[in-house]
C-alpha cells in the first residue's frame, strides 16, 4: 500500500479520498490557507507547515483551476513531489491513455479508443471522452460531462455539470463553461461560455 498526502482538506478532498481504494493510504490532508476544512481535523496539516522531501507522493484534491495551477507549478513541481494518478476501479480507461501525472478519474467514467490524457486533470464521476480525443493538462470536468470523438481540449479549463462537446470540436485554454452548455463549434481560449436561458423563479400568482 502506497502512502500519500492529499493536498486539500475541503469537501472535494474528502470526495477524492473515497476514490483511493486499497492501493493508497492517506498520511495526511494538507489544508490550504483560508480553505474550509472538512477532512478530519486530527489528520490535517497546514500547507505552510508541510515540508515534504523530494519524491513525496501526493494527490492534488483542489477544485479551483487557478489554485491548482499555482500549486502544480509553485509547490508540487518546485519541490519535486510525485503526483499520483488516481483512477477509480469502476472507470473504464486503459493506463496507456494517461500520458501525464496527477490525474483523478472518478467512478463510472469511460474513455474511448486512442484517447490521450495529459497531466493533473480531474474527470469527475459519470463522464465520457470519445475515441481519438486529446485532453491537455489541469482541466476540471464536473460530473456528467460527455464529449464526442476526435475532440481536442487544451489546458486549465473548467467544465460545469453536464456539459457536452460535439465531435471534432477544438477547445482552447483557460476558459470556463457554464453547467449544461453544449458546444458545437470551436471555443477560443480565455473566455467564459454561458447560456442565456437560465431558469428563474417568480412569486406564484
Amino acid at each position: 500500500m502506497t502512502s500519500l498526502s492529499v493536498i486539500g482538506a475541503g469537501k472535494f478532498a474528502v470526495e477524492v479520498s473515497g476514490y483511493l481504494g486499497d492501493a493508497f493510504q492517506i498520511e495526511r490532508f494538507v489544508a490550504l490557507p483560508a480553505e474550509p476544512v472538512h477532512a478530519p481535523a486530527d489528520r490535517c496539516l497546514a500547507l505552510d507547515d508541510f515540508r515534504p522531501s523530494a519524491g513525496t507522493r501526493v494527490v492534488l484534491a483542489v477544485s479551483d483551476v487557478a489554485v491548482r495551477r499555482r500549486l502544480i507549478d509553485g509547490f508540487i513541481e518546485k519541490h519535486g513531489l510525485v503526483a499520483e494518478n488516481i483512477v477509480h476501479p469502476s472507470a473504464r480507461i486503459d493506463a496507456r491513455q494517461i500520458g501525464g501525472a496527477g490525474n483523478i478519474i472518478g467512478p463510472d467514467c469511460y474513455f474511448g479508443a486512442n484517447v490521450l490524457l495529459g497531466g493533473y486533470n480531474v474527470v469527475n464521476y459519470h463522464c465520457s471522452v470519445g475515441h481519438h480525443s486529446r485532453v491537455g493538462s489541469n482541466n476540471f470536468v464536473a460530473p456528467n460531462f460527455h464529449c464526442g470523438n476526435s475532440v481536442t481540449i487544451g489546458d486549465n479549463n473548467m467544465f460545469g455539470l453536464s456539459c457536452t462537446v460535439a465531435p471534432e470540436v477544438t477547445i482552447g485554454d483557460d476558459s470556463r463553461f457554464q453547467a449544461g452548455i453544449t458546444l458545437f463549434e470551436d471555443a477560443p481560449s480565455g473566455r467564459s461560455y454561458l447560456t442565456p436561458n437560465r431558469v428563474k423563479s417568480i412569486p406564484s400568482l
